[in-house]
């Protein structure tokens, strides 16, 4: 009996292992499913952030044909939120990969709407940024570069004894030098750090900051951005289809793309595969200022238009009067 219970026991261990693989098996196919299931943003979220509008369909690029809806909306070119969808979550996983192998990262966005997400994002992630001017010569020729971000640092050093070793005139000028300095420079203050062949560019605007993707191409740096419907795709190594004039769109795309790169390095992801209530876009401020300026019309015409009512209400009496004097007078005179 014993030998017999000796014999089966291994098989009953068998038997339990094999159902407890067959149950993990189960259960990470279903969380594949599910992740497969839920997209990295939801077609509802991107036209909130209103990626799908272009330009004017005068302005389009031909090569973006095949991310354009056939038909334009009041003669603006409509891009197709499917295929932003489906382009955002391949950059998503493309930028996955390459920060869990080492990559580095610049985010570039220059014009006004890129600037403040660009920062943000790039300073959660610990990645070097260009939101100023691009200073010819970052990826290229880094010495001069390097010399310049030293000249800053030694202005800085001077700034914290308030030039104490100069005279007033010389520190006011100092005081400038390092202003000016620390605007196109503070985003790269990394750069020393970084190696060309594992760097990745990210560009909110192809055609705002042409120079810099030109750049990065003789660098042989990588890059991926957002096109819009005037976009070149073939500036880009990658690209998503998306509305590059709105904060909002920018926002969205910049901020999943970042999720990338800090989930990569054990982060969390702010917006990539989070529920699209709990995804909040920041304002337009152009579109805010338009909706002030039209307040501000309306109410200046509302006032005229009360002057114009007190106006004709002092009038209408006179010339009323004026008239009855003159009818009497004629009568008088007949």
């Amino acid at each position: 009996m014993t030998a017999k219970s000796e014999n089966l026991k291994p098989e009953k261990e068998i038997k339990t292992k094999s159902a407890e693989h067959n149950s993990a098996n189960e259960q990470n196919k279903e969380q594949t499913q599910q992740t497969e299931a839920t997209p990295i943003v939801s077609k509802q979220k991107l036209l909130e952030a209103g990626t799908y509008f272009g330009h004017k369909a005068s302005q389009w690029h031909p090569k973006m044909q095949s991310y354009i809806l056939k038909k334009p909306k009041n003669g603006t070119h409509i891009l197709d939120v499917v295929k932003t969808q489906k382009t955002l979550e391949i950059a998503y996983q493309l930028i996955h990969k390459l920060a869990s192998k080492g990559a580095s990262f610049i985010f570039v966005g220059t014009k006004k709407q890129a600037k403040k997400v660009v920062e943000a994002q790039a300073e959660r992630t610990n990645s070097i940024f260009v939101s100023e001017r691009w200073l010819g010569g970052t990826l290229t020729n880094k010495k001069t570069i390097l010399s310049r971000l030293k000249q800053m640092q030694e202005l800085e050093v001077h700034a914290e004894n308030n030039f104490s070793n100069y005279t007033k005139k010389e520190g006011v000028l100092m005081a400038k030098k390092l202003a000016k300095l620390q605007k196109n420079l503070n985003g790269i203050r990394g750069l020393k750090f970084i190696n060309n062949d594992k760097l990745i560019m990210l560009v909110a605007d192809p055609n705002k900051d042409i120079i810099a993707i030109k750049e990065a191409k003789k660098a042989k740096v990588k890059v991926i951005g957002i096109m819009d419907s005037n976009t070149d795709p073939s500036l880009l190594d990658f690209g998503i289809p998306a509305n590059d004039d709105s904060v909002k769109s920018i926002t969205l795309i910049f901020t999943i793309l970042a999720d990338a790169i800090a989930t990569a390095k054990g982060g969390k992801a702010l917006f990539a595969y989070q529920p699209t209530e709990s995804i909040v876009l920041p304002e337009d401020p152009d579109k805010e200022q338009k909706a002030i300026n039209k307040f501000k019309k309306f109410s200046a015409d509302a006032q005229n238009q009360i002057h114009q009512k007190n106006f004709t209400a002092r009038v209408k009496p006179e010339a009323h009067s004026k008239e009855k004097e003159e009818n009497k007078e004629q009568k008088q005179g007949e």
